[in-house]
């Protein structure tokens, strides 16, 4: 089912927000943790996760927008310390840590399993087509636990829409 413009440029709006607990320093500490050098191993360690062992020129040419040269600086480095499934594993861990950190006591509330499961039911629907990354995470087994399950929603629903215009 096609989905107007607008509801995809709203729900971008609403959810890529949420996807910033990924990119949280809490998230880094986790790769750091399993032998990162720095923020950008992790970064594209846990963006890239999903391309599975992609060389840098594939990486590079998903995520577009980086200087010439600047995904070689980490991939295949990070390969060599990481796994793209331990890759997904960490982000998932420092992502769901970050947004426990940031909600509190409302990490146990029902409000969170439903926000969780709308976000979900609605990151899935978004057409694939064109949207490599966002193929690559759609395939990928949804989270459980609630608070994991909305910071991967989010993920998922960062590059499954379009930025809004």
């Amino acid at each position: 089912m096609p989905h107007p413009q607008a509801k995809i440029h709203r729900m971008f709006e609403l959810v890529e927000p949420i996807a910033t607990v990924t990119f949280s320093e809490v998230a880094n500490e986790a790769f750091l943790a399993v032998g990162m050098r720095n923020y950008w191993d992790g970064y594209f360690a846990g963006r890239a996760a999903p391309l599975g062992m992609a060389p840098a020129g594939v990486v590079h040419a998903v995520f577009y927008n980086f200087a010439d040269g600047e995904v070689a600086r980490h991939i295949p480095w990070v390969w060599g310390k990481i796994s793209p499934q331990e890759a997904i594993a960490v982000r998932e861990r420092g992502s769901a840590a970050a947004l426990r950190q940031m909600i509190g006591e409302l990490v146990d509330s029902p409000a969170l399993v439903r926000a969780a499961d709308l976000a979900t039911r609605a990151v899935l629907s978004a057409p694939a087509e064109g949207r490599v990354l966002y193929a690559g995470l759609r395939a990928l087994d949804v989270p459980e636990e609630p608070v994991a399950r909305s910071t991967e929603a989010s993920v998922r629903g960062s590059t499954g829409t379009p930025p809004a215009a």
